[in-house]
């Protein structure tokens, strides 16, 4: 350590130890030579006749240092967004730009004299400054306010962000809006956008965030990796990381992250390479930065890795699915090759098989019902090509009499309704939601298309679910980046039961209703 003493005539040595641990980032450094230099001017006071002179010469010095330590704090660099909610529990993600300790202060909306605080987390260069804060012992059925601290200080926004946690009932029904969709594409820094980039269109997550949906499901491809980020192979861990950090930094997106609640599943970009399937190098990797930046409740099962997951809502419970980690190559000549892997197969028919809820939305990358074009077009990435575990599964569906289940998907970067008659039960529906940001496909090929769905422009997705017990009702719409509504399709619970099933205790209907749609309605 210096000596503060000699420190104080010109040419000595203390502003040299500021300034280097300004410049290396130090902020305990820089503390602690403060402190001393508090300290030395303590003693000199008491020891030296002109201790008043000696105190005018130090003050500059230790106002430099308070302003270096203030000018190298760390910040919000992105966040914070909360996950799913539970009727007691919720995990909230965020982001800085350097290390720091990191509290939520939370209270019930309108109460904030009743704010508690978080226990305080360390964010640490090793998982890219970004860190999950949980907070415990909440009221079910709630709308929370909250906000961040950062060493103590707290971090204000625009609007409060807020969450609201599930009912007491897991199985209750819950006026309920999902906002969805795929593909998002954010170039570099400084986030130039030019004629024909790939990625355009960003007031979309305003647009998304200004209709407060409870929960933003994020269908895939929410980042792209480029091929440099994955090599050489010895950097890629950190190019990765830096591809996540990159794009949920960007301001664009960070009102929409503050909004509601978020969860995700992967498809191939955010996962690795265009197409990428089981064999990719790096999927733990992959696997390890998914983890770090999203707060799913889970991630796979111990003997099955991955991001698979159940998320109840209420009566509306999600199934995301992982269509990468364990998928072979969708070209393969092996008549029993995988999409899903027989793990989490088993999980999903144990999970809809033991499912209560009255909405089972099955979500999934790469699309699941749709069909081939022809016999010589593999129409893209699908489950259509992985026949054998498809037919077996939906023929499971159908014997189990499984009420319901409604698909999602992303991936193609168009937007339209696949609908699939089942002969003696109730016709499987998909939505498939793309793009957010990304290029939208110059040519489209749906395939079941349900007629006037079709979508060929940047676009989000909503899933309204409203209406009492016995009368619930999922409203799914189709939104332009400007907020026009393009199609809307109403689905009555009804529709998804199995013909002469007796309906849930919680929701009998006296009658049958069919679905109603509007298209091309502005309001």
């Amino acid at each position: 350590m210096p000596d503060y003493r000699r420190a104080w005539h010109p040419g000595g040595t203390w502003l040299f130890f500021t300034v280097n641990a300004l410049q290396r980032g130090d902020n305990d450094l820089l503390i602690r030579h403060i402190g001393l230099l508090r300290n030395v001017v303590r003693d000199v006071r008491r020891s030296t006749p002109g201790w008043r002179v000696l105190r005018l010469l130090a003050l500059p010095w230790l106002l430099l240092a308070l302003n270096a330590a203030g000018a190298s704090a760390a910040t919000l660099a992105g966040g914070p967004m909360a996950g799913p909610a539970t009727a007691a529990r919720v995990g909230v993600w965020l982001m800085t730009d350097a290390p720091a300790q990191v509290q939520l202060e939370y209270w019930p909306h309108g109460q904030p004299d009743a704010a508690r605080r978080s226990a305080p987390v360390a964010v640490s260069p090793e998982r890219g400054h970004t860190a999950r804060v949980d907070l415990d012992g909440l009221q079910a059925a709630t709308r929370y306010a909250y906000r961040v601290l950062l060493d103590g200080t707290p971090v204000e926004h625009g609007e409060v962000p807020a969450f609201t946690t599930a009912p007491a009932d897991p199985t209750a029904p819950r006026e309920l809006v999902i906002a969805t969709g795929s593909c998002n594409y954010v170039p570099d820094p400084p986030y130039a956008v030019t004629q024909g980039s790939f990625g355009a269109g960003f007031e979309i997550f305003d647009t998304i965030a200004a209709r407060r949906p409870d929960v933003m499901l994020w269908l895939g491809d929410s980042i792209y990796y480029r091929d440099d980020d994955l090599a050489p192979a010895d950097e890629a861990a950190a190019r990765m990381h830096r591809r996540w950090a990159i794009t949920r930094a960007f301001a664009p997106l960070q009102r929409l992250l503050r909004t509601g609640q978020h969860v995700a599943i992967w498809d191939d970009h955010d996962y690795g390479p265009d197409n990428s399937n089981r064999d990719f190098a790096l999927k733990a990797t992959a696997l390890e930065l998914f983890q770090d930046y999203w707060a799913n409740p889970s991630y796979g099962l111990p003997n099955g890795g991955g991001t698979f997951a159940r998320v109840p809502l209420g009566d509306v419970e999600l199934f995301l699915l992982d269509d990468r980690y364990h998928r072979d190559d969708d070209a393969a000549a092996d008549p029993t090759r995988t999409m899903l892997g027989a793990v989490q197969l088993e999980w999903l028919k144990g999970a809809l098989r033991d499912s209560r809820a009255t909405f089972k939305l099955v979500a999934n990358g790469s699309r699941m019902l749709s069909d081939r074009p022809s016999p010589e077009q593999r129409g893209g990435e699908g489950w259509h090509n992985f026949p054998r575990e498809r037919h077996a599964f939906l023929d499971w569906l159908a014997a189990e009499r499984i009420d319901g289940v409604f698909f999602l998907s992303g991936d193609i970067h168009y937007t339209h309704l696949t609908e699939r008659e089942r002969p003696g039960t109730y016709p499987l529906t998909e939505l498939t939601c793309s793009p957010l940001t990304s290029r939208v496909h110059p040519r489209p090929f749906p395939v079941r298309e349900v007629p006037g769905t079709l979508v060929t422009q940047r676009n989000f997705c909503t899933l309204e679910f409203s209406g009492p017990a016995g009368a619930r009702l999922l409203r799914i719409a189709a939104w332009n980046a400007a907020g026009t509504r393009l199609w809307q399709e109403e689905f009555p619970a009804a529709r998804l039961r199995t013909p002469g099933a007796r309906p849930p205790a919680r929701d009998i209907d006296a009658t049958r209703p069919t679905r109603a749609s509007t298209r091309g309605d502005t309001r």
